[in-house]
């Protein structure tokens, strides 16, 4: 597992997951490639289908029927031939956790709530700086989460609501523009967690509408007895604790 305080000498030293590499992945995995990450580890179970095109810009006719992180790993790959691309074809869940281990950052660009669910505990669970986000509509939300220091997803959502409770963007529909500018604010805060730089949505949930205009920064805080991050909360704690006695 990633010991807490490791980070990258560079960039270029730098290995980030992408978790789902569709409307939110896909411009993610364009701009840290642009930005100089080293390694991308890429995570989707899914085929390029037409309709992905107008909001998932690293595709292409060409592309349609082929896997997602084989489309995107050439292209990537096509662009920056130094960078170094890893890829699974497959649906994340809590049995594909190990994936994790020894990246510096994750990226949540699944679009649904259980797949959000696992990606954070996986995530928290290895102390690894995960920049969660999500889209449906006109709008979108983001997160970065650094285990044992911030807010987790689960100290906002308890639980997963019943799955026909919740419609998927594939269902709800969405806004191109929405997820590829969510998705290029992941990136950023991205690299500001691999450059050692306090990142911009830690413990603040960003949730804007691009139909209405909005933008709104809500403070978040840690939840005592969080099943996710109340031990590194506690682990947090202790030390700060001992030097003031």
């Amino acid at each position: 597992m990633r010991h807490p305080t490791r980070q990258p000498a560079s960039l270029r030293d730098a290995r980030a997951l992408i978790v789902g590499v569709g409307g939110l992945g896909s411009p993610a995995a364009m701009a840290l490639a642009d930005a100089g990450v080293g390694t991308l580890g890429l995570v989707d179970p899914d085929t390029v289908e037409l309709s992905n095109l107008h909001r998932q810009p690293l595709y292409v006719d060409s592309d349609l029927g082929r896997p997602k992180v084989d489309a995107a790993a050439t292209r990537l790959r096509a662009e920056h031939p130094a960078l170094h691309v890893e890829t699974w074809r497959l649906r994340f869940d809590l049995d594909a956790a190990r994936l994790l281990d020894g990246f510096d950052v994750v990226l949540d660009g699944t679009d649904s709530v259980a797949a959000k669910f696992a990606v954070s505990d996986a995530a928290v669970a290895r102390r690894i700086p995960l920049v969660h986000a999500g889209a449906i509509g006109t709008s979108a939300q983001l997160l970065t989460i650094v285990p044992g220091e911030t807010a987790c997803y689960r100290c906002l959502f308890e639980e997963p609501p019943p799955p026909d409770e919740v419609a998927s963007c594939q269902e709800a529909g969405v806004l191109g523009p929405a997820v590829v500018l969510a998705g290029s604010l992941q990136a950023a805060d991205a690299v500001r967690v691999l450059s050692g730089v306090a990142p911009l949505f830690a413990d603040r949930l960003l949730a804007f509408d691009t139909h209405a205009g909005s933008w709104r920064r809500v403070v978040v805080a840690p939840r005592p007895g969080c099943p996710a991050c109340a031990s590194l909360q506690r682990d947090a704690i202790t030390p700060r604790s001992i030097e003031g006695a």
